[in-house]
């Protein structure tokens, strides 16, 4: 739902990451109850078909500079996490899409195919050098729509319980330890903040350079629901610069998603994604009842 700053018109992005599948080494390094916290995360029920609309307003201070809304629409297959985002306002961007495919087989563990509705509507494919770059002019990138957490090549380390805002957070330190890891992160470590008792992040920070005493990006899920047995962010707050930020806000969501065919997550469909999105996104009703949880 995201366009890279400086091709804003180019391409688009929205609204969570892979999973790898686990590996002796990486068992043998990493602290185990970091683990748990991680693959907790990751095996949680995230909806399975599921779809949603969320709007993402860019921020100066506190005026929203800009704002976009985009449907999201995913299925798991396997260990394979398929994504499809289409741009729904503002008008003149309507019809961008993007495919994000998490696979752990993959070099980065995840590709991105993007179409463009204007010009020779091709379907391009978004090299992983550009993966972390500002989508839409956000603070968001690529790599922060992923549903599950990367962990091949990973070292985890568990620091403790914290208070984040006023939420109390076990965190985890997550470290790329091998070139795969490198590749699916260009951070040389985060913090993951964990809510305490159910499988929530609530908040990360990025550091790009191992001796920063301040994160040089930040994330922040301001509110959370639990929607027919699905958890899904609400609010995510992204900050990457001063003065700046970027918020992700649900407007609605379905799990099990109406029933549609499979076909549609696949590069070669982005052409008629829209009306074919448009036609899911009408079908029933939304779910009534929602758990609705706090972050900070």
């Amino acid at each position: 739902m995201l366009l890279p700053r400086g091709v804003l018109g180019s391409c688009l992005a929205i609204a969570a990451t892979v999973l790898a599948g686990r590996q002796p080494a990486q068992a043998q390094t990493s602290d185990p109850r970091a683990l748990r916290l991680v693959d907790a995360y990751n095996q949680r029920n995230f909806g399975d078909p599921g779809w949603r609309s969320v709007q993402l307003d860019l921020k100066s201070g506190e005026t929203i500079t800009r704002s976009f809304v985009v449907d999201n629409l995913w299925r798991l297959q396997g260990e394979t996490v398929r994504m499809l985002f289409v741009l729904q306002e503002p008008g003149g961007l309507r019809g961008t899409n993007y495919l994000l495919i998490e696979d752990p087989a993959q070099v980065a563990e995840m590709q991105v195919f993007l179409h463009l509705p204007a010009g020779e509507r091709k379907v391009l494919t978004i090299a992983p050098s550009h993966f972390d770059e500002g989508l839409l002019g956000s603070d968001f990138g690529y790599r922060d729509m992923r549903m599950r957490l990367p962990t091949r090549g990973f070292r985890f380390r568990y620091l403790g319980a914290r208070v984040l805002g006023k939420q109390a957070v076990l965190a985890v330190e997550a470290s790329p330890s091998t070139e795969e890891g490198r590749l699916a992160s260009p951070w040389v470590r985060s913090i993951l903040y964990f809510h305490s008792t159910e499988p929530v992040l609530l908040g990360a920070d990025y550091y790009a350079r191992p001796d920063s005493p301040e994160p040089d990006k930040r994330q922040r899920v301001l509110d959370y629901r639990r929607i027919d047995g699905a958890w899904t962010e609400t609010r995510i707050e992204m900050t990457a610069g001063e003065g700046h930020s970027s918020l992700l806000s649900l407007r609605e969501f379905r799990s099990p998603a109406p029933s549609f065919d499979a076909s549609l997550l696949e590069p070669q469909a982005l052409g008629s994604a829209l009306d074919r999105l448009g036609a899911i996104a009408t079908q029933g009703s939304p779910p009534a009842g929602a758990k609705r949880g706090g972050g900070g």
